[in-house]
């Protein structure tokens, strides 16, 4: 599922909108930011949890044990809290008490910490009675340039978090808002910083198997969400490309990819046609666009995607070429994957 965040500095009730019809289904906050304003929160709280409920967007409060007092509520009264309107409550560090956990399970969905959550710490919640169907795991976002989780340890991390069939999640960067007061992006992984939040979070499910994604900075383009959802709902690439004029009517439709992946081009389910001209036959970049020509015989009509830059080849017309902020998402095609070729904004 598909997450944003909300910081009360730079709160848009629109964009809240805009966000839910794109495919939101979360909406993160902390409640901890040394740099935010808690003073007005029991003002700002209420409307902001009724418009979550008018959209259907279920609410991720991210806490600390400094977090009560933050907002003015006595140490341990996490019913202050509830009387709020919280439902679910994701914990930061200094919740190792399981028992408190538990008691805490009575009233909210909990979100543990998955950045510093080891396997261990999960046989022991186990077996203390920690109930896992209320329970989920969501990384941190790093702020500062270098300092988020590398991509190896990553994947290794969440595969062995998933052996336990618990949900995960994890930020990429806003390409619309930065959040302050760095402004550097709010990624879970380092190699993320600066990506599409589309193309990280591909990644992110495709190669990590992270369940849900969430947008870290207070804003991304509704267009990057709608792809995201379109990916997670229906494995959908939407890559950006330019074709040439003849062809443009490839343009926003649905192509399914033969089952029969080749190594170094990507070949699309559609049909051939005979005798195509031989016409603008260039060296086969990676993300060009090809189709066969008559050259190519019972092959004439054949589109295909490259993933590898290629030589020349006199059969091969190049008709278009890929975005190279998509670049990348060549990568994560399996045989189930559709691809719809969007105009290049």
């Amino acid at each position: 599922m598909l997450g944003i965040s909300v910081y009360f500095q730079d709160y848009d009730e629109e964009y809240l909108r805009k966000a839910v019809p794109a495919g939101a289904k979360y909406v993160f906050t902390s409640l901890q930011i040394p740099e935010e304003d808690y003073s007005n929160l029991d003002q700002k709280l209420p409307k902001f949890f009724e418009l979550c409920d008018e959209l259907g967007l279920e609410v991720i409060p991210d806490i600390s044990p400094t977090t009560l007092k933050k907002l003015g509520i006595a140490a341990g009264d996490y019913q202050a809290l509830k009387d709020k309107g919280f439902s679910a409550l994701r914990l930061d560090y200094g919740f190792d008490d399981f028992n408190k956990i538990k008691k805490l399970q009575a009233d909210f969905f909990i979100l543990l910490n998955a950045s510093v959550i080891s396997v261990d710490y999960l046989d022991r919640a186990k077996d203390a009675g920690i109930d896992f169907n209320k329970l989920a795991l969501t990384y941190n976002f790093y702020p500062h340039t270098d300092t988020g989780m590398g991509w190896e340890n990553f994947k290794h991390k969440n595969w062995l978090l998933k052996d336990y069939g618990l949900r995960t999640q994890a930020f990429v960067p806003g390409d619309a808002l930065k959040r302050f007061p760095l402004y550097e992006g709010l990624p879970t992984v380092e190699k993320h910083r600066g990506l599409l939040p589309y193309v990280a979070a591909v990644e992110l499910i495709h190669e990590a198997n992270v369940d849900d994604v969430f947008i870290g900075d207070s804003q991304a383009s509704i267009k990057n969400l709608q792809y995201i959802t379109a990916y997670q709902k229906h494995k959908i690439l939407n890559l950006e490309c330019s074709l040439l004029p003849q062809y443009q009517q490839l343009y926003d439709q649905v192509l399914k990819v033969r089952k029969d992946m080749p190594e170094k081009l990507i070949r699309l389910d559609l049909p051939r046609k005979a005798d195509i001209p031989v016409h603008n036959t260039l060296n086969r970049q990676k993300g060009t666009i090809t189709m066969q020509n008559k050259l190519a015989k019972r092959y004439s009509g054949e589109v295909s995607i490259i993933k590898f830059d290629l030589p020349f080849e006199a059969r091969s017309n190049v008709i278009g070429v890929i975005s190279p902020e998509y670049l990348n998402l060549l990568n994560f095609v399996d045989p189930d994957t559709k691809i719809v070729f969007r105009k290049m904004s």
